[in-house]
């Protein structure tokens, strides 16, 4: 049975970011998290997510050590906008495709989101959803 659970970090409502996302998606939202530098919530995670771990504490003491590697984000996004690219205003989204699923990182108003969609998945329709619901656009 799918996980989910409400926004305790962000201001957004959790059931209007998901529905977003499952209309913007063409495949499957395996995964939604909420995320800040200190804390993370896990929205929802569907059972093939789910399918990989002995338990959703398994799943979430594995979230857990992804989540002490956001500083990596942090990084990545003031290399592109400070050194490379100070020209490019900030950075909306990172994305990396695994042969498992493509892994996105959204931030928008002081808010950031892990998806983890299908493969496959068009990336840009998922960033736009997230980013209509969070800015109320």
């Amino acid at each position: 049975m799918p996980v989910s659970n409400p926004s305790v970090l962000h201001p957004v409502e959790a059931g209007a970011l998901r529905e977003a996302l499952s209309g913007a998606v063409e495949g499957t939202l395996r995964s939604l998290v909420e995320f800040d530098e200190e804390a993370f919530t896990v929205l929802y995670a569907d059972d093939v997510t789910l399918g990989f771990y002995d338990s959703t504490e398994h799943m979430r003491e594995h979230f857990e050590e992804v989540h002490g590697f956001v500083n990596l984000d942090h990084t990545e996004m003031d290399l592109f906008t400070e050194e490379l690219f100070p020209a490019s205003g900030s950075v909306r989204y990172l994305a990396s495709g695994l042969d498992l699923f493509t892994m996105v990182r959204v931030y928008v108003d002081g808010c950031a989101y892990f998806l983890a969609l299908d493969p496959d998945e068009p990336v840009l329709p998922a960033v736009r959803a997230v980013e209509r619901v969070v800015t109320g656009g």
